[in-house]
């Protein structure tokens, strides 16, 4: 009768043991699955310029980077004399890229075939102003740098 008992006893700790075990496995996947779970739209720290570096806000930081971004570009169509014979008023989309080493290259740039005509060096002028930007702290997700994009409009009017 003891013996029985005591096989009683061994099995019954054996089967809750187990189901120990299962579960902590059970739950180790999902602790994985959570961990991978990535947001490949956002990022944890924006590209900033060596002047945006001393910003404690995030949100200020981004700021600071899409003011930069906009002052350089801006300042460097203005040093061009962009004549057209004909009135421009149009929005110009420029698809930019701040790679995991900092170097901002462009992409695209989404101008329409009539604004395209009236002003032909538009676009030389454009790469040559996104290649003296200076270069960038890279964007940050997960503690590690990465390649980001964004689009910057560029409004022509004269």
């Amino acid at each position: 009768m003891l013996k029985h008992f005591f096989r009683l006893l061994f099995i019954g700790i054996f089967l809750v043991s187990c189901t120990f075990f299962e579960q902590q496995a059970k739950n180790r996947v999902l602790i994985q699955q959570v961990d991978t779970i990535v947001d490949f739209n956002s990022v944890d720290a924006f590209p900033l310029f060596p002047k945006c570096k001393d910003i404690p806000s995030r949100e200020k930081q981004q700021i600071c980077f899409q003011l930069e971004m906009a002052q350089h570009i801006y300042g460097s169509l203005k040093q061009y004399q962009l004549n057209a014979k004909e009135l421009v008023n149009d929005t110009v989309l420029v698809k930019l890229k701040v790679n995991a080493l900092g170097k901002t290259s462009l992409s695209y740039i989404n101008i329409s075939e009539e604004t395209s005509q009236l002003l032909p060096e538009f676009d030389s002028i454009l790469k040559v102003s996104v290649e003296n930007l200076p270069t960038l702290q890279p964007a940050i997700k997960r503690n590690m740098p990465v390649t980001t994009e964004f689009i910057l409009p560029i409004i022509l009017k004269n």
